[in-house]
């Protein structure tokens, strides 16, 4: 028997998991297959990490989370990127194919053409500071239709 909170992962994930599987075209359907598993399996963590019995309702896009992550996952190097692979449940998808399979769920939830429209929006903030690479901001635009925004962190 699933908890409340359980079962509005599930409803969620099922959702995500719907939209990767029906309206989106990627390079493989295998890799369609184990990017909608991974972030099944990151929507579970999260709620499981995030919520208490106690906490009643909860109400959050795994998804929107996971695209996010996935944009700061274009420029991650060495530990760091393993670690967000881990924990991510990338492993099991290829880089080629990652971030285009992440660029066409965001395009089919923004077209969606249901009585209500969801739209999914994340940008990247980076220190003005700092230099970032010219191939991870063009990836992040390709990819995510979105460019790193310089601001002040100090």
């Amino acid at each position: 028997m699933f908890s409340c909170i359980e079962l509005n992962a599930l409803i969620i994930v099922a959702i995500a998991g719907v939209l990767a599987d029906g309206s989106i075209v990627m390079s493989t359907k295998a890799q369609r297959s184990r990017l909608s598993t991974a972030n099944a399996k990151f929507a579970l963590d999260l709620y499981k990490r995030q919520t208490l019995p106690s906490d009643g309702n909860i109400i959050m896009s795994p998804l929107s989370i996971s695209v996010a992550l996935a944009m700061t996952y274009l420029g991650a190097r060495g530990q760091t990127k393993s670690q967000m692979k881990n924990a991510l449940h990338f492993s099991d998808v290829t880089e080629d194919h990652l971030h285009q399979a992440f660029a066409d769920i965001q395009s089919a939830v923004n077209k969606s053409r249901q009585p209500y429209k969801l739209y999914m929006a994340n940008r990247l903030f980076g220190d003005k500071s700092h230099k970032f690479l010219k191939e991870f901001l063009a990836a992040g635009k390709k990819h995510y239709a979105t460019e790193l925004k310089p601001v002040d962190f100090r």
